[in-house]
């Protein structure tokens, strides 16, 4: 068997990657294909391959990297055609799922490297997602018979595969077939087993019997016994053919090694076993195109301020008051220790300058408006942190100093502890530079302590004695976050 898809370069296998590789050649796995995914991994494939004989790799820029393919990305691609071990270009394409590089730019690469492909005669890795009408309308563009590859992780529909088919491309699966849900049966019983080959896509889409853990190379026997039985054929025929055309594709030379240890180890599940362990959660996912990790930016809010009053003297006097649209400004700095929670850490002052304007005020009293500032610590718990909109609840305490520097009131400094609580949404703006994160909410601060006052000079509540006054801020706030790349 040949694992023609595996990043085990990823760092999911840092602890145990020599154990991982061992284990998928006592399963009678005879050669790996690691295709890289960025610039900045490169070396660490090409180590791989130095080290393991069986090991192979493709050399090119993931869509999700679109970014980061310029001219020294370019140049290491073509310097390590080359390398003996380096047999394909790839992982390139387009991915229109996350968009995480602009459309344009995830084209040129692709066209680009698609060009490298022929110019150096090296079949090349195809990923596409939610992308399928450009990826075969620039594959048939650049496609004058010397384009040779394979569209991995196939899950597109009946006419993209005939489209690829007749492109003379080879169609790999991997273990999102093996699901109870997967609707791709068909699709892998359309695809000629001459043009079938198998992969794992390790460390992500483990399949059954292992779904919902780490994936690995020895799971790619999984794959294809699938295959064997939608086309209803032996698995040792699969093999045989799916090794075959890896072998022919990629120019691989090996000799089928292991194959009969690796059937004997390969262990047979009752299907009801298989549907108890398609129910679990998966555990390992793909990396988030969205990874957040340190970000800063500046908040502007309006802050409403309502009070409740209540008289301690007269019964049954209350009422409420408040000043709209205060203008509160601020700066955050968020954290991300996983990819559905953030720490907000930050502060926002407000200036308050209609409360005195509605206040009846004595000759020689300060003109000083009142003056509130905010620490605040908030923590997101995000719904849907890969998504291009992700939306969030918050809560989170503040510190909060209150200055009020009116005469119609007898306390005039104030700091307390606070709470606070909102929801929102947040916009994920992938750039070159890290990512840029708008982030609109709406925030209530509740004062963790009530003060107790006379109102001397405003009516009704001259009239109510000590009043005790309960207060809460209304903000619709928006966050401007920046990610840096590190």
């Amino acid at each position: 068997m040949i694992d023609t898809h595996a990043h085990i370069d990823a760092d999911a296998f840092d602890e145990d990657r020599e154990e991982m590789i061992r284990r998928a050649f006592d399963k009678g796995v005879e050669a790996i294909i690691i295709p890289a995914i960025e610039p900045n991994r490169f070396e660490g494939v090409l180590s791989l391959c130095k080290e393991f004989d069986e090991i192979y790799c493709g050399m090119g820029v993931h869509p999700h990297n679109a970014n980061d393919f310029d001219q020294q990305a370019e140049s290491f691609i073509v310097n390590s055609m080359q390398f003996p071990k380096v047999i394909a270009v790839g992982e390139i394409g387009l991915d229109y799922y996350y968009d995480f590089a602009p459309k344009d730019v995830q084209k040129h690469a692709f066209r680009r490297q698609l060009q490298l492909a022929k110019e150096y005669r090296k079949p090349v890795i195809i990923h596409n997602r939610e992308s399928d009408d450009d990826v075969m309308e620039i594959l048939k563009e650049e496609q004058q018979g010397e384009l040779t590859g394979v569209l991995h992780c196939f899950s597109s529909n009946i006419h993209v595969l005939q489209t690829a088919l007749d492109l003379n491309f080879h169609i790999s699966f991997t273990g999102n077939i093996t699901y109870k849900k997967s609707i791709l049966d068909d699709i892998v019983k359309a695809t000629p087993l001459s043009r079938i080959m198998i992969e794992t896509d390790s460390p992500y889409i483990a399949p059954v019997p292992h779904r919902g853990k780490r994936n690995e190379p020895a799971f790619v026997q999984f794959i294809a016994q699938k295959i064997a039985d939608i086309h209803q054929v032996t698995i040792e025929e699969i093999i045989a053919m799916t090794t075959r055309n890896a072998r022919t594709l990629f120019g691989l030379p090996l000799l089928m090694i292991g194959l009969i240890i690796g059937l004997s180890a390969f262990p047979m599940h009752a299907q009801d076993e298989r549907e108890e362990e398609e129910e679990q959660t998966e555990i390992v996912k793909a990396p988030s195109p969205y990874a957040r990790f340190i970000g800063f930016g500046p908040s502007v809010a309006t802050n409403t301020i309502v009070e409740t009053l209540t008289s301690l003297d007269v019964n049954e006097k209350r009422g409420t008051r408040s000043w709209d649209g205060n203008p509160s400004f601020g700066l955050s700095v968020a954290y991300n220790p996983l990819e559905f929670l953030m720490f907000d850490m930050g502060l926002m002052h407000t200036r308050n300058n209609s409360k005195l304007n509605n206040a009846n005020k004595l000759p020689g009293s300060p003109t000083d408006p009142d003056v509130y500032t905010v620490a605040h610590l908030t923590a997101r718990a995000i719904a849907n942190p890969r998504g291009k909109v992700s939306f969030f609840a918050a809560a989170g305490i503040n510190y909060l100093s209150k200055r009020v520097y009116a005469t119609n009131v007898e306390f005039t400094d104030d700091k307390q502890l606070a709470f606070n609580a909102g929801a929102g949404f947040m916009v994920n703006i992938p750039t070159s530079y890290g990512i840029i994160i708008p982030i609109a909410e709406w925030r209530l601060d509740f004062e963790s302590k009530n003060n107790v006052t006379k109102i001397p000079n405003v009516d009704p509540y001259n009239t109510w004695g000590n009043v005790e006054i309960s207060t809460f801020y209304s903000l619709p706030k928006l966050t401007i976050l920046w990610y840096p790349k590190f």
